[in-house]
């Protein structure tokens, strides 16, 4: 370019040699425009410029373009934590800590690490930079120059963020053998500042042996000096702030000559005796023939160096230099602790108390070795220690197939079956024995409650139980499902195996205490058919109208109509229940609408046409939820076997003491015929017509007909037993109460139902390298993971009967009269108003 277009170009770019007096600019801002220069040859002579006619110049055009700020990426850097693989060959990070780093395209990867080693406060030697690749979490990149960092950051372009990890050590590599240097002198001069001697310890040899404290010593080059217990901190306090069982580690390392079985075996004393003094360690070395050491802190010269002695697996501590300078002490000793390590620690602690807590394995972990855990850290150790102590989880869904088979052939005709997804993930498990579900069919009420509870195992789940009542209104488990989740197919399945098990035993006619949502109001009448009664439980009802009418009325209001509702459904006469719903009328209008479109043919005595012996809510089998709480952490097969461990001793239990009964009737419902037998004393009888008998008794007048086993107060057909009025009917005439009693209640029909035993089933011991030729299904666990926090608890508690039980008084506001908020929170209009979902449709199936 000749010089003339030179100055031609430099006065374009020039900026004006004064701004305006009301200019405020200094630098370009985003909304500022620069210009950008474009080059091409210039072939014509424009007039007016000196450009000549024979060359080819440059003509320069100008482009406007704004500045756009650089878009930055915050890199999460994770540091102190270890890499765990998992079984598909993805590597997780445990542990740690994590911070942020600002991360443009223009930063550099020494600024990088600058930037990371003031945040960590460490320092730039030794640091390794990895990352994993975006989707691909089975292989670390390793960050090593520029061009490195660069290819990292756009990769990343496109997130907001992205995940690096550090670490204060190289991978052990194969490097080309150098020429050894000179050896060591023997010992190394002592310095000005590093003077205190170790004191000298009385081995029963003269007190000769004394060490200086940053001296390195050489078995190479010293071959008689006696090993003896160092101090590390020898300014440190007194030894009784250290945690008393670490105490026992003190003394694992001795010093240079120790020798040990194997190199895991130094690790192992290394890491424990690094606990015992309070300090944290980095390898230098760890290899396969060798180990090197160094203190974590920087400035501190512990050093020590084992490896394998030639033609032998023993392994020596050739160097070490065995004092600290460091304040260990204030070091958190848990920089080593893994999952796994602290897991083998605990485990008898865990086999001793299956439910110790996770925060209390954390406070006796820091009382006891100095080992600081949070609760997640401490959660996952206690896992892994009942994995060691009672197998697998995943193992045991993989033995779900032979226990199945083992459950059938031991307990022959028991029913014990499960279902897999497409990806042959479980999906649902059956069980039902044959001592249950003869006994229930023999020596049980017809009578069948379903419920349901979560699991609070490590793939979660939900166990659907069917539960009886014996003679003695004692719990009779009949048969349980788990579930990955409580769906309305997953209930309409377990409704399909329990009818195929139940009627391997003669048809009977069932009346079922339930819910009415899930699925089950359709269910039942569709797999039992028309001949089941299905009695709605009292405690979801009540639940359900206290949540529709949320928000509405004061907690007394809601108390109160909630108490009627429940006496309307216990009224055994039309009256009564009119009378309970008029009271719930007059508080609320909307509220009785509600009551009367929700199907009180299906919860009222009044109206119900089935037989459920005044048992009102589908919680009864309380005693066997209870189990299940005891033995949901365990692998499920484990947990199966716990329960029919549990059945099998309450059979035999309960059998054997029936058998020391005396009277006619189980002992809770003798006592009941006896309190009536008393009440009919007062009863006043006027014969009718035929069996039928007029009786009164206080203010109330009731008919009795004594062939027909019914009385007009309906408690002779809701409870079984008869009344005070038939049982004065029945005295008159010189007849027995006792045969006039359901049969279930005597002595012989209950021994019935716990005529038959369940049988041991062996242990299920499958190995995990054993090749499935046979066509054996393969099982895996359920996607499903269990999330942090606490398990959900059952809606509907065991031993809550009442109202009282649930219903719990709220903050209510001022302004709306609505619950769980003040008037500061309220949201609603002043003037608006509520409406209650529902109340006014007809069909149920809307309604709840």
């Amino acid at each position: 370019m000749r010089l003339s277009s030179f100055i031609f170009l430099q006065s374009f770019l020039s900026p004006p040699s004064e701004c305006s007096p009301t200019c405020n600019c200094k630098s370009p801002r985003a909304d500022q425009k620069i210009f950008s220069v474009s080059y091409f040859h210039y072939t014509q002579v424009s007039s007016g410029y000196p450009f000549s006619k024979n060359e080819s110049d440059l003509l320069i055009t100008i482009t406007e373009m704004a500045i756009v700020p650089s878009k930055k990426t915050i890199a999460i850097c994770h540091y102190g934590g270890e890499f765990e693989t998992n079984e598909d060959g993805s590597m997780s990070y445990i542990g740690g800590e994590a911070y942020a780093v600002d991360l443009d395209e223009n930063m550099q990867f020494s600024g990088f690490k600058q930037e990371i080693a003031e945040t960590i406060d460490s320092s730039v030697d030794g640091m390794l930079v990895k990352y994993f690749l975006p989707g691909n979490n089975k292989n670390l990149i390793t960050v090593s120059k520029d061009k490195d960092f660069h290819r990292m950051v756009n990769y990343y372009k496109e997130s907001d963020q992205l995940e690096v990890f550090i670490m204060k050590e190289a991978p052990p590599a194969k490097t080309p053998k150098k020429k050894q240097p000179a050896r060591r002198p023997q010992k190394k001069p002592v310095e000005t500042d590093m003077g205190a001697l170790v004191p000298s310890v009385d081995l029963g040899q003269s007190q000769t042996n004394v060490v200086p404290l940053n001296e390195v010593i050489d078995i190479e080059s010293t071959n008689d000096i006696t090993p003896i217990p160092i101090n590390p901190f020898p300014m440190s306090t007194t030894d009784n702030e250290s945690p008393i069982a670490a105490k026992q580690w003190e003394n694992l390392i001795t010093g240079v000559g120790q020798r040990f079985h194997s190199l895991a075996e130094f690790r192992e004393a290394l890491r424990k005796y690094s606990i015992a003094h309070g300090f944290n360690y980095v390898y230098k070395k760890n290899e396969n023939q060798r180990v090197t050491v160094k203190c974590k802190s920087e400035s501190c010269p512990w050093r020590i160096h084992a490896s394998r002695l030639s033609t032998t697996q023993l392994v020596c501590i050739k160097t070490m230099r065995p004092t600290h300078t460091c304040q260990g002490g204030t070091i958190k000793p848990a920089f080593r602790a893994t999952r796994s390590w602290v897991g083998n620690l605990i485990k008898e602690k865990v086999k001793d108390s299956p439910k110790i807590k996770p925060k209390d394995i954390a406070n006796d972990l820091k009382r006891d070795y100095g080992i600081e855990l949070n609760y997640s850290q401490a959660r996952r150790a206690k896992e892994y220690a009942r994995e060691q102590l009672l197998g697998s989880y995943k193992d045991a869904y993989n033995e779900l197939p032979f226990f199945c088979e083992k459950i059938m052939e031991t307990n022959p005709g028991s029913l014990a079956t499960f279902t897999t997804k497409e990806n042959s993930s479980f999906h649902r498990l059956f069980v039902s024995f044959h001592a249950s579900v003869s006994g229930f069919v023999q020596g049980c009420r017809p009578l069948l409650f379903l419920d349901s509870t979560p699991l609070n195992s490590r793939y979660q789940g939900m166990l659907l139980a069917a539960t009886a009542a014996d003679g003695d209104d004692g719990v009779f488990p009949v048969a349980f499902a788990v579930v990955d989740e409580e769906t309305d197919d997953n209930w309409r399945w377990f409704l399909t195996e329990l009818k195929l098990a139940v009627a391997a035993h003669g048809h009977i006619q069932i009346t079922f205490v339930a819910d009415f949502q899930k699925g089950l109001r359709e269910s039942l009448p569709e797999i039992f058919g028309g001949d089941c009664y299905h009695a709605y439980c009292l405690g979801y009802l009540a639940e359900k109208l206290n949540k529709d009418l949320k928000g509405h009325f004061s907690h007394d209001a809601r108390r109160l109509m909630v108490e009627d509702l429940y006496a309307a459904a216990h009224a055994t006469k039309l009256e009564g229940f009119e009378k309970c719903t008029q009271d719930i009328k007059a508080i609320s209008p909307e509220a009785y609408n509600w009551i009367i479109c929700s199907e009180p043919e299906h919860w009222a005595n009044t109206f119900f046409g089935g037989l459920r012996y005044n048992h009102m809510t589908s919680n009864f089998g309380h005693v066997f939820y209870a189990w299940v709480s005891e033995a949901n952490e365990l692998p499920i097969t484990q947990m199966i076997d716990e329960l029919r461990g549990k059945m099998m001793q309450l059979i035999y239990t309960r059998r054997v003491e029936s058998t020391q009964w005396m009277t006619r009737l189980t002992p809770s419902m003798e006592e009941k015929l006896k309190n009536e037998i008393m009440k009919a004393h007062s009863v006043q009888i006027l014969r009718s017509h035929g069996s039928k008998f007029e009786v009164r008794f206080c203010d109330s007048i009731d008919v009795v007909d004594i062939e027909n086993w019914d009385c007009s107060c309906k408690g002779w057909l809701l409870t079984g037993l008869p009344c005070c009025h038939a049982i004065a009917v029945l005295e008159s005439y010189g007849r027995s109460a006792y045969d006039h009693c359901s049969r279930y209640f005597h002595v012989e029909t209950y021994q019935l139902a716990y005529a038959d035993s369940i049988h041991p089933v062996p242990n299920v011991e499958r190995l995990l390298d054993i090749e499935f030729d046979d066509g054996t299904i393969v099982v895996t666990p359920p996607p499903t993971i269990r999330t942090p926090g606490r398990t959900k608890i059952r809606k509907v508690a065991p031993g809550r009967v009442g109202p009282a039980d649930f219903l719990k008084r709220q903050l209510q506001c001022g302004k709306c009269k609505g619950l769980g908020h003040n008037k500061r929170s309220c949201k609603e209009d002043h003037e608006g108003h509520l409406q209650v979902s529902g109340l006014t449709s007809i069909d149920i199936g809307q309604n709840l």
